[in-house]
């Protein structure tokens, strides 16, 4: 409920103990002690220890600045203000939302027509806990019911500033208990996004995950950080913290992410990603996939090279999920299986995990817990070069004292999968234990294989 005092501080006072409270305190907390309108350097971002796969373009001058005008109440929808400031800067300038000013946003923004502009966030924004709006009015995007607030796009578009955004997720979180079946949208939607950069923002409460890159190209992603946890018993669910689809030459890097599922998801028709430098806790690890998922699809997933990950109190470490050739449910409002495609020249190197369930897990049965049946209609996607090397740390009490899981559904559509430089202890002290099947164990160098036999369940 939006409450009706225009004085922020008693607003703020009448929240309590809110997700919004604490999003706003900590938002605060950050400000210098005396905030004023100025512009923000636009940061420079560096590449270490690896480059993007493809040179990225570089952006244009900048030289008009437009002020984002607030009504500053926590209370009304900012929308029309934020067009008119981006309409009026398009095109060469640099939309500007102040320091210490609040935004409230209650309208889905259509953000395709964004050209050569520097969008600065130094203020809080807000999205309305208006269930019933978003879920008519949010931006569909097709893959697995994903909806978007906003959809950000066009060229040469720049997000910076050191801002927040909230997505106001903890009236999400109570409603999906209730009902799966609601559109929950995504915080951050990069939609169609020809080169640009998102970098030192803060993102929090995301109802469902906090960044979708669609159908984009040349795209950074840096110094972000990501966090949100439900207040009440109900689970933040599906919260990842990236999920590429249909995107190519994309970079996320430098950034510390709170979530309950993916830290990154390499979703189809993902090629020439790098993952560097992240820190991710509470996660379901970075994952390929899942794929397969729709009969008559073809996903494609490859050249990924992901490093320096720190992963922490996590299901998985380094991840790949393929759905198995035969329709299976993982949920009510999770199906599939029967589509085709590859996943084909994966890198993972360089990860440290501590507390994490499986160091390392492979599978061509996501969504299938009968071994039985997934084996008698093996996927039709196949897994092929996947090398991970050089990860290490300690996992949870969940399955020790087996460590990783590398089981695939036949042989001839899952080959070459070799690790090397693994250092994985359990907490009974067992190292590098793994459950494998239909796998060619030579390739997994150091790996104790506890083998699950074609058929068994």
């Amino acid at each position: 409920m939006w409450l009706k005092n225009s004085a922020a501080a008693l607003l703020l006072q009448a929240l309590g103990a809110s997700a919004t409270w604490s999003a706003y305190q900590e938002y605060l907390s950050h400000l210098p002690a005396h905030t004023s309108k100025h512009q923000a350097a636009q940061p420079k971002i560096s590449f270490s220890p690896n480059q993007p796969f493809e040179p990225l373009p570089k952006s244009t001058a900048r030289g008009k600045n437009c002020y984002v005008q607030s009504h500053n109440d926590f209370k009304t929808d900012d929308s029309p203000y934020i067009l008119d400031a981006l309409h009026q800067c398009n095109n060469g300038g640099r939309a500007i939302f102040p320091q210490g000013t609040t935004y409230v946003i209650g309208t889905a923004l259509d953000l395709t027509f964004l050209q050569h502009i520097d969008i600065q966030i130094q203020g809080y924004i807000q999205f309305t806990n208006d269930t019933d709006y978003w879920q008519k009015n949010a931006f569909y995007q097709t893959f697995q019911n994903a909806t978007t607030f906003f959809q950000l796009g066009g060229e040469d578009v720049n997000v910076y500033g050191g801002g927040m955004l909230d997505g106001n997720g903890q009236v999400w979180y109570d409603l999906y208990a209730k009902n799966i079946y609601i559109l929950r949208p995504i915080l951050f939607g990069t939609i169609g996004l020809c080169s640009g950069a998102i970098s030192d923002l803060n993102l929090r409460y995301s109802p469902q995950y906090y960044n979708f890159v669609a159908n984009s190209t040349d795209v950074v992603f840096s110094n972000l950080t990501i966090s949100g946890y439900s207040q009440s018993n109900n689970t933040a669910k599906n919260t990842d913290g990236w999920d590429t689809y249909r995107s190519s030459n994309v970079v996320i890097q430098n950034s510390v992410i709170n979530n309950g599922d993916d830290c990154v998801s390499f979703k189809p028709n993902s090629t020439e990603i790098l993952v560097q430098n992240l820190h991710c806790n509470g996660s379901h690890g970075i994952s390929v996939g899942s794929l397969g998922q729709y009969v008559g699809q073809v996903d494609i997933v490859e050249n990924v090279l992901v490093q320096n990950i720190q992963m922490s109190n996590a299901t998985d470490g380094a991840r790949i999920k393929v759905w198995p050739g035969s329709p299976s449910a993982l949920s009510g409002d999770l199906q599939g299986g029967g589509g085709s495609g590859r996943v084909n020249n994966i890198t993972y190197l360089d990860m440290s995990i501590a507390n994490v369930d499986y160091a390392i897990e492979v599978t061509q049965c996501y969504g299938q817990k009968n071994l039985t049946l997934c084996n008698q209609f093996p996927s039709s996607l196949t897994i092929n070069d996947v090398t991970m090397t050089n990860i290490h740390g300690t996992t949870s009490t969940k399955y020790q004292p087996i460590s990783g899981y590398v089981v695939c559904s036949d042989p001839k559509v899952c080959s070459n999968i070799t690790l090397n430089e693994i250092a994985v202890v359990s907490p009974n002290g067992v190292e590098n234990e793994f459950t494998c099947g239909a796998v060619d164990q030579s390739l997994l160098h150091g790996i104790n294989c506890t083998t699950i036999n074609k058929g068994s369940n």
